[in-house]
């Protein structure tokens, strides 16, 4: 019974936190060449395209679209929920999704993960990552990082 309240809990400060910050942050402009990140926290993805990633923890996955492609490995418990969202509780493993309008939610330890299509990351924790503007950190304190999710560099 606590696990479940812990999961609900980070799932809402997820969502709350997501919400608060996107409407007052402004998001960094669009750049070429995908999104690397590693770290310990919450990644937040949404978008259209794919992203690869592995970390231990709770994984969510939302199929906006109606056509995304998920394929998870390792361990965990997979729960459905009425609204579309797919949670993987006790995640241990890896993860790939690809769609034309998913969102992609992982809190843990031990994240790392490679996205590219349209979209926008939002990242709280301790981390780093990379993208065509360069590299950055990710961090607890303010409102976390935002990176742009595009096409790889051609």
């Amino acid at each position: 019974m606590l696990k479940k309240v812990l999961t609900l809990i980070i799932v809402v400060m997820a969502i709350a936190l997501v919400a608060a910050t996107a409407a007052s942050a402004q998001e960094p402009e669009a750049t070429d060449g995908g999104l690397g990140a590693r770290g310990d926290g919450i990644a937040v993805l949404r978008g259209t395209g794919m992203v690869d990633l592995s970390g231990n923890g709770t994984l969510w996955v939302k199929d906006l679209g109606g056509d995304a492609i998920i394929r998870v490995t390792g361990t965990g418990h997979k729960k459905e929920f009425s609204d579309g969202w797919i949670q993987y509780a006790g995640f241990d493993g890896a993860a790939h999704v690809a769609g034309s309008r998913v969102h992609v939610i992982l809190a843990g330890v031990d994240i790392n993960l490679v996205a590219f299509g349209h979209g926008s990351a939002y990242l709280w924790g301790h981390g780093t990552y990379h993208n065509a503007d360069g590299t950055g950190e990710w961090h607890t304190a303010g409102s976390g990082a935002y990176a742009r999710v595009t096409e790889a560099a051609e």
